[in-house]
């Protein structure tokens, strides 16, 4: 049995809060898909790896290049 990951997006709101906003299967979709988001809609994302329970990735506010965490 193969597991798959799964990856939430999430962008934080106005307060700090996560806000999700989409799932992927994989750490390169993930990346892909900030950086698509954070280019329409500026503001700070990250991947949350619910296996792990950590984020391992995110783009910062005002930037739309993922870095790893």
């Amino acid at each position: 049995m193969i597991l798959s990951s799964s990856l939430d997006i999430f962008r934080k709101d106005v307060r700090g809060n996560p806000v999700w906003i989409d799932t992927v299967e994989d750490l390169n979709d993930a990346r892909h898909r900030m950086s698509q988001f954070a280019q329409a809609l500026p503001g700070e994302y990250f991947v949350f790896d619910q296996r792990t329970h950590s984020v391992v990735a995110s783009v910062p506010s005002q930037d739309c290049a993922w870095t790893p965490s």
